[in-house]
């Protein structure tokens, strides 16, 4: 029986450098939300950006008593998706995804997802 040596590892490890920050954009809530200038603020597609866009999605739908922003029927969480009032074209250039602006009005909200395709 011929036996065979494990291959050594490297001593090399990678690291991944810390981004310096922006001029453009902050980082809040822990880097799982970008806030740009112009105050729009974007979930990043990360476990803490996903849960925080989770978050706001369940806080529209209880905001709008479980019922859907595009076709007033009732709206369970697990249908809700994030209705966004400016749509997100461009590659989401123009995304926005607060539930209230800074001057506390409703800018987005919660819909089923089959009446937020048929939208579009």
């Amino acid at each position: 029986m011929i036996r065979r040596r494990p291959i050594p590892r490297s001593a090399y490890r990678y690291t991944l450098k810390p981004k310096a920050p922006s001029l453009r954009y902050e980082l809040i809530l822990g880097g799982s939300v970008i806030r740009y200038s112009d105050g729009r603020e974007i979930c990043q597609p990360s476990a803490a950006g996903w849960r925080e866009y989770a978050r706001r999605v369940e806080a529209m739908v209880r905001r709008q008593d479980f019922r859907c922003c595009l076709c007033n029927r009732r709206l369970a969480l697990r249908d809700a998706t994030f209705e966004h009032q400016r749509r997100r074209g461009m590659g989401s250039a123009f995304r926005d995804d607060r539930s209230v602006d800074s001057a506390g009005n409703w800018i987005n909200g919660a819909a089923h997802w089959v009446c937020n395709s048929k939208k579009g």
